[in-house]
């Protein structure tokens, strides 16, 4: 899933990925034109906290985190692949590196899986 600040950056990526999309709660339906067009008002009218972010699913689905796990689904496609969304926002790791051998190492680690370097 990608993620943006404003609603607005989030519906025009998921704009490129579907042409159609409901609301989540309800059968109002909308276009790229008024998707595009709600976004901005959303955003200059409620933005979101500092902590909160949108996030686009593959498909081209729009949800809202407000505490950086928890998704809201706002806008669903019209394609009918939402089905299986996730309600949890998970990072991917972090990957550091070995500063002796440069092997990727996860945040955390105490020594290096490779040379075995304390880190």
């Amino acid at each position: 899933m990608e993620r943006f600040d404003t609603m607005l950056e989030a519906a025009e990526f998921a704009t490129t990925l579907c042409g159609s999309f409901h609301f989540a709660t309800s059968n109002d339906r909308y276009d790229v034109k008024g998707l595009l067009a709600l976004a901005e008002t959303s955003d200059s009218e409620n933005p979101i906290d500092e902590d909160s972010f949108y996030v686009v699913s593959p498909a081209g689905a729009i949800a809202l985190c407000e505490d950086g796990e928890d998704i809201d689904w706002l806008f669903l496609t019209d394609s009918g692949i939402d089905a299986n969304l996730p309600t949890t926002y998970q990072l991917d790791p972090q990957i550091n590196f070995c500063p002796k051998c440069g092997f990727g190492v996860v945040p955390g680690a105490r020594f290096c899986g490779q040379c075995g370097i304390v880190l």
